[in-house]
């Protein structure tokens, strides 16, 4: 039962905490069982209604370790991965269009879609004296 505002759940030798926001409201749910069973229920109060939602958190509830170890080390393997790949310096954002880009005072600008198009055009340099 939970007796303060705190919940204390350790996984790997960490210890985190979860804040309960109203206590009472959680003792008094809790105090009875049916509190939970009649979510899933019919009028009638004999047939489960929502039977995925009852073993899904019926499930939830006898596995909550387990549940909260694979979402921590799913989260640990999504920042290794994230750090990987900005260590290598891959940008995972989409291609953008090419415009005009500047470099060392020199302006380049793309003039087609693709390199066929580039073949049938003829270029001219033009020095400044």
């Amino acid at each position: 039962m939970i007796s303060s505002k705190v919940l204390n759940i350790t996984l790997e030798k960490k210890k985190y905490r979860f804040n309960v926001k109203d206590v009472n409201e959680v003792k008094t749910t809790q105090s009875d069982i049916n509190n939970f069973v009649n979510k899933f229920v019919g009028e009638d109060n004999a047939t489960i209604e929502d039977a995925e939602g009852y073993h899904k958190s019926l499930f939830t509830g006898m596995n909550a370790d387990a549940i909260a170890k694979h979402f921590y080390e799913q989260g640990k393997a999504d920042a290794v991965k994230g750090q990987i790949a900005k260590d290598k310096n891959i940008n995972l954002n989409p291609r953008q269009t090419h415009g005009e880009v500047s470099v060392d005072g020199f302006k380049v600008k793309v003039l087609g879609e693709s390199s066929s198009k580039m073949k049938n055009r003829s270029f001219k340099i033009k020095k400044k004296r």
